[in-house]
């Protein structure tokens, strides 16, 4: 077992239970899926050519919510769902040689970044670190703005072919979808 550990961490102090690691039941999972894996065929494009841009909050499976199989959809997660420059590279690249057209936003309600303030969370990082990071966090109060302007992002874009884009909010109390519109 090879574990790499960073010689600076920057610890949760939302988390209080002790941590144990997974990576070793992960690993036993797996040996148990690959023992009656039957996916070996499945093509590298996605069948849908679709690509959905979701939050990678712990709560959103995004095969069930959207009732998707494997090989449909290229699946793309961060905090929030927020549309960055990396975001923009993958779905250019997942257009350009995967043939994907269709893009579905997946943000939700009760979002960790609608609970953070941006400076304050730079501030500790940089208290901490020495360094404050480059990166934006994003944070946001309206999940269904957040939404609309991650929509307008990729409509500005020049790297992504927006024609048949569309956003939604997954309410996490309910597991229902709701669409945002691009104007408002």
């Amino acid at each position: 077992m090879t574990q790499i550990r960073s010689k600076r961490s920057v610890p949760s102090t939302d988390v209080t239970e002790e941590f144990v690691p997974s990576a070793d039941q992960l690993v036993a999972h797996n040996e148990r899926f690959s023992g009656s894996f039957e996916d070996g065929d499945l093509a590298v494009a996605p069948a849908m050519k679709l690509a959905v841009v979701a939050c990678m909050d712990s709560r959103m499976d995004i095969f069930k919510i959207l009732g998707l199989e494997n090989g449909e959809a290229h699946i793309l997660r961060n905090a929030g769902g927020v549309i960055t420059d990396d975001v923009i590279r993958s779905l250019c690249l997942s257009q350009r040689f995967l043939g994907t057209q269709e893009i579905v936003l997946l943000h939700h309600t009760d979002c960790g970044l609608q609970k953070v303030s941006e400076d304050e969370f730079k501030a500790d990082l940089e208290a901490e670190l020495g360094v404050k990071p480059r990166w934006s966090l994003e944070p946001f109060t309206d999940p269904y703005g957040d939404t609309r302007q991650s929509m307008q992002r990729l409509i500005v874009t020049p790297f992504v072919d927006a024609s048949y884009l569309r956003g939604f909010v997954y309410d996490v109390t309910d597991g229902r979808l709701r669409e945002v519109s691009q104007a408002e």
